[in-house]
């Protein structure tokens, strides 16, 4: 559409309704968390949720979990198998020095807030969290983004992350590389955040 407007064709800004943009979303992770039980249960795979641990070469032992969170039901299992894959997926670390406030939130959270934020500081150059960063910028949020080492997306092509950077410029107040974040304070204002230079680009994580 932005696009458009330079030919000749306009639509305006467009008009974002936060809760029917929110509800799609829920629509869709439905669609698809369901899609998979429903697969799951056609090829007659048994589904257990909990905590894995090996305890022998064919046998798993899992301590069932309840709810949205990861609670232990104090129920367990023993399964037997030919063989096993690991496929534990992932989970946001966890800063120490960040404050327990609904204004930090991971990637899962940055699919649920209530509104669209002026602004955000995405915490490490990652794909994940520049991906969300853009939704928000599209939104209409203003970005900010520390990154210890000294190049955002780090594993990935970099004349394709020039590219990206180059396309996404205008979402960034800020983009501080070889800065590491060291504290955080939650104010009424905001989260009062601050950095210090990474040596060489690297630091090692205090215990």
């Amino acid at each position: 559409m932005s696009h458009l407007k330079s030919a000749g064709i306009d639509f305006g800004a467009p008009q974002v309704n936060i809760d029917t943009l929110r509800g799609h979303k829920e629509k869709v992770i439905g669609k698809l968390t369901g899609g998979l039980a429903q697969m799951a249960k056609m090829r007659k795979v048994t589904v257990l949720r909990g905590y894995g641990h090996f305890v022998g070469a064919n046998h798993l032992e899992v301590e069932e979990t309840t709810g949205t969170s990861q609670d232990k039901t104090g129920a367990k299992k023993v399964v037997a198998f030919k063989r096993a894959i690991i496929a534990a997926g992932s989970q946001a670390v966890r800063l120490p020095f960040m404050p327990d406030d609904p204004r930090v939130v991971d990637s899962t959270g940055a699919l649920a807030l209530q509104g669209v934020p002026k602004r955000m500081l995405i915490l490490g150059g990652g794909i994940i969290g520049l991906e969300m960063g853009t939704v928000y910028s599209t939104l209409g949020a203003r970005l900010d983004v520390v990154e210890m080492l000294d190049g955002l997306m780090q594993g990935a092509d970099r004349d394709l992350v020039k590219v990206w950077q180059k396309m996404n410029q205008h979402r960034f107040d800020n983009v501080m590389l070889n800065t590491k974040t060291v504290a955080a304070e939650a104010t009424p204002e905001g989260i009062k955040v601050s950095f210090a230079p990474a040596k060489d680009g690297v630091t090692v994580p205090e215990p």
